[in-house]
């Protein structure tokens, strides 16, 4: 997995602040309670105003399938949230556009996922957000 795809993953999950009580993807989180933490020095970077809420772990083959499963069933409304790369690494996509289903490869379920981008980590935080399911992926944190 590449630094940038692991990177994205873990912050998509501190930004979910929440599950819903239907949710099917589970997550651990730690609180952050450092509030106005100083900034880096040198980059005048990481001064946080609120408390906030990172994933314990990072986001797990099977986790992201669920995400992949309620909404990436077309390639229209996906934003290309599958890579196919994806399947070297445990998650395959097989049928067709408009019915996609995706599974995960014994063995790799616990395996952080691979080929992640921002933007994907975001619209998985903003589902995980919205109550997951059918819930948007486009609004929210």
């Amino acid at each position: 997995m590449n630094a940038h795809a692991k990177f994205s993953v873990r912050l998509a999950t501190f930004v979910a602040l929440a599950t819903s009580a239907s949710a099917t993807v589970t997550m651990d989180w730690v609180v952050i309670k450092d509030v106005n933490n100083p900034a880096d020095p040198a980059t005048t970077f990481g001064s946080v105003n609120h408390e906030y809420q990172i994933g314990k772990y990072e986001v797990t083959n099977n986790q992201y399938a669920e995400f992949l499963n309620a909404k990436g069933k077309s390639d229209a409304t996906s934003y290309s949230i599958y890579n196919g790369s994806m399947s070297n690494y445990g998650i395959t996509k097989s049928g067709s556009n408009g019915s996609y289903t995706y599974t995960v490869t014994s063995g790799f379920g616990n395996r952080p996922v691979p080929y992640v981008s921002w933007y994907d980590a975001a619209r998985f935080a903003n589902w995980i957000l919205n109550g997951q399911g059918s819930g948007d992926m486009e609004t929210g944190a």
